[in-house]
């Protein structure tokens, strides 16, 4: 991202930059309310920038923090549509297990509950083995066992070169699994400071 600039009425995102190679895990933290949803959506084309630009070199996958589970569709249907959509097998058990979400993948979103809709949107996410996967609060809602798996997954991904982009707030998590956040400023949201892998060690925001 180079320069990245929005407003919806006022200055929400000044002149954003940042770079996700290969093989990492970067992560972005600030305050409510700062647009990183809106930086979300920008980089999967959803709402366009005003100025700036977005640089993706391989393919893309995003976990909103919002589900989007069509609701007539069971989970299984739910994760295994966007490579259904590209003419690709869907095999989302081996996944579902490690996440604890193999039990619910024959039954509709309202029967299952909120952390394991969150975990549906993001296996959806990781079943695409794209270059890069945005996860938007992929953290919220979840119990600790499944935060560990989730982690744990992130890591083994990122052995073997897929890149990953995740918004939080839950820093104690973020800080376990990324190479190196970006700590953006109150509005209009700008990078205040980059953490490198030695401030992450020490806690540091």
């Amino acid at each position: 991202m180079k320069n990245l600039r929005k407003s919806f009425g006022e200055l929400i995102l000044s002149g954003i930059s940042l770079e996700v190679k290969r093989g990492e895990v970067v992560g972005i933290v600030g305050p409510n309310g700062t647009g990183k949803s809106t930086l979300v959506k920008i980089i999967a084309g959803v709402e366009k920038p005003d100025s700036g630009e977005v640089i993706l070199r391989g393919t893309l996958a995003v976990a909103y923090q919002e589900d989007y589970l069509l609701p007539w569709k069971r989970i299984r249907e739910n994760v295994c549509l966007p490579l259904k959509f590209r003419g690709r097998d869907c095999s989302p058990e081996e996944l579902a297990e490690r996440l604890g979400l193999k039990g619910y993948l024959d039954l509709y979103p309202k029967e299952v509950s909120g952390g394991n809709r969150r975990k549906a949107a993001i296996l959806r996410a990781i079943l695409m083995d794209a270059d890069v996967t945005v996860l938007d609060e992929p953290f919220t809602g979840l119990d600790t066992a499944s935060i560990e798996a989730l982690l744990a997954l992130i890591s083994e991904l990122k052995g073997r070169g897929n890149a990953f982009l995740i918004v939080s707030h839950q820093l104690d998590e973020l800080f376990r699994v990324a190479d190196r956040v970006y700590v953006l400023s109150g509005r209009p949201a700008l990078v205040k400071k980059v953490l490198g892998r030695e401030e992450l060690g020490k806690g540091a925001v």
